[in-house]
């Protein structure tokens, strides 16, 4: 049976490997697990990779900027896109309690996502690690006392750790968006409705504000407009924009393009449905 290979950044019950396997449902997968987005992308320019899964989006933390860049740097396109939730856990050996711990290790961005949890525990000194799940690995593998892993609760089942906190987020709210990558442009499908570009940065801002008024034209909405992080003292921007029909989108790209320098598209695609954000009582009290 033919399986398809995916880069993945982490390990086996990551996050990553949980949307490659619902993005690609119903294939046989090999994940090659990767450290870093780099190494990631690197992977996918290998012929014995067929795709790559990367976050690029938590509705936490906000966009992985630099993930745009790196794409752009590897000539990858997207092909899909996936909105997974995310269950942050504190999770450590069987027989310790919250008082116990005194390090807990996972990736900066869950690390991120639980930052007022940790301010509630002031004795759990936080140290980045590259990915979630492999942070409880490591404490199984090295049956680390005293320190905890925070992961989703698969990674507490495949590596025989006790939960010590459920859902510790920031807010219950906790999704991160994901992208199919390949290497090789893929086709339009019919019902794309959403298109990711990047360009330099224009120099003057008439030029963006004509750019707005092209996409009002023709009925496309701009959904996302960041300045890429870069060395460069003009960089570029990202532009995520969406329309009821492909044909918008193509039609507002092809008016977009004499305007921008080095405008690329990254992908026309189908858009994922948006996780629904529920507001917790506690939230609202906050908020109110």
């Amino acid at each position: 049976m033919h399986k398809t290979r995916i880069a993945i950044q982490g390990g086996p019950v990551s996050f990553h490997d949980a949307a490659a396997r619902q993005l690609l449902t119903g294939k046989t997968i090999e994940t090659v697990n990767c450290t870093t987005f780099r190494s990631l992308c690197s992977a996918l320019q290998q012929d014995g990779i067929d795709a790559a899964v990367m976050a690029i989006e938590n509705t936490l933390a906000g966009s992985l900027l630099p993930n745009y860049t790196l794409l752009l740097e590897h000539h990858l396109h997207i092909a899909a896109e996936l909105w997974l939730s995310v269950d942050q856990n504190l999770m450590a050996l069987p027989g310790q309690s919250i008082a116990d711990i005194c390090t807990v290790v996972s990736h900066p961005v869950a690390l991120a996502q639980c930052s007022g949890f940790l301010q509630q525990h002031p004795h759990l000194q936080p140290r980045e690690m590259h990915d979630t799940a492999d942070s409880a690995k490591m404490i199984q593998e090295q049956q680390l006392q005293n320190t905890a892993a925070i992961a989703g609760k698969a990674a507490a089942e495949l590596y025989g750790l006790d939960i010590l906190a459920e859902n510790m987020a920031d807010t219950t709210d906790n999704h991160t968006r994901f992208l199919l990558l390949q290497r090789e442009q893929p086709a339009v499908p019919a019902a794309a409705d959403k298109a990711i570009l990047t360009f330099r940065k224009p120099l003057h801002t008439s030029t963006l504000t004509l750019l707005l008024s092209l996409l009002q034209k023709h009925q496309v909405e701009l959904t996302l407009l960041q300045t890429l992080p870069s060395t460069d003292n003009r960089g570029s921007m990202v532009a995520e924009v969406e329309a009821e029909h492909v044909a918008q989108l193509q039609e507002a790209i092809a008016h977009i393009k004499p305007l921008v320098e080095e405008l690329q598209v990254l992908g026309i695609l189908q858009k994922a449905a948006r996780p629904a954000l529920a507001i917790t009582e506690k939230e609202t009290a906050a908020i109110l």
